[in-house]
C-alpha cells in the first residue's frame, strides 16, 4: 500500500521547525553569556520556552525555589550545575536585581 504523499504536513513541518529555530536565535541574545547561560538552553528549554525567563517576576530567592523545583520535577541538571544555573538566573533575572 502506497501512502499518499501530504505536501502540507511536509510544509507544515518545516514551517514549525524554521520558527522555533528562529525562536531559540533570538532569545539567545537576550541572555548575557556567562557560567550557566548553556545549561538554561540545554535543560529548561527542554520543558518551556526559554522566553518565561525573561518575563517572568521572580526575586533571587524565587530563582533558587525554582532550580531546586524544576530538578524535583525531573529536569535533569547534574549536581555541579546546580550552583552555576541558580546564580546565572539570579544575576541577570531577578526582579530586585534589575
Amino acid at each position: 500500500m502506497k501512502i499518499p504523499h501530504k505536501p502540507f504536513t511536509v510544509f507544515g513541518t518545516a514551517l514549525l521547525a524554521m520558527s522555533a529555530f528562529t525562536s531559540v536565535a533570538f532569545s539567545q541574545a537576550e541572555f548575557p553569556d556567562a557560567p550557566g547561560r548553556d545549561t538554561v538552553f540545554l535543560v529548561c528549554s527542554q520543558c518551556h520556552s526559554i522566553g518565561r525567563i525573561n518575563t517572568a517576576k521572580l526575586s533571587a530567592d524565587d530563582w533558587q525555589f525554582i532550580v531546586y523545583d524544576m530538578i524535583s520535577r525531573g529536569a535533569p541538571v547534574y549536581p555541579e550545575d546546580i550552583a552555576p544555573l541558580t546564580r546565572y538566573l539570579q544575576d541577570n533575572f531577578a526582579s530586585n536585581k534589575r
